[in-house]
């Protein structure tokens, strides 16, 4: 797989996972990320896998998620993806609407030609 071809794959796998959390499709969710997941939020919590889907299923609805200038660098099998993400979100427990603007930094990992997000950091703007 060449460079660019790897950009494309990530872009696209970021795409679908973007859209996966608007739809709460956590199966396509569960397919993006790795078990090995990694999240941390601006607010500094940081989750596993199991612990970001419960909180994508029980936690947030995700009105909107707009990726903005994703800049993605390949590493051989790893790459590092970059950009401002935009969301608006209702929490469940309260209804109380938010919008996020933040930078984030993904790795992803590739294995068996399949690209996972293995971690998110996020940084509030």
């Amino acid at each position: 797989m060449s460079n660019q071809q790897a950009v494309d794959a990530i872009i696209n796998r970021e795409n679908l996972r973007c859209r996966a959390l608007v739809e709460g499709d956590l199966v396509q969710l569960s397919d993006l990320v790795d078990d090995q997941l990694v999240h941390i939020h601006a607010t500094g919590q940081t989750d596993d896998k199991a612990a970001y889907l419960k909180l994508v299923r029980e936690g947030i609805t995700f009105l909107r998620v707009e990726r903005k200038n994703l800049d993605v660098r390949v590493y051989g099998e790893l790459a590092v993806a970059t950009g401002r993400l935009v969301q608006d979100i209702e929490l469940r427990s309260s209804g109380e609407r938010r919008e996020m603007d933040v930078v984030t930094t993904q790795v992803w990992s590739c294995l068996h030609g399949i690209w996972r997000q293995v971690s998110f950091q996020a940084t509030n703007l």
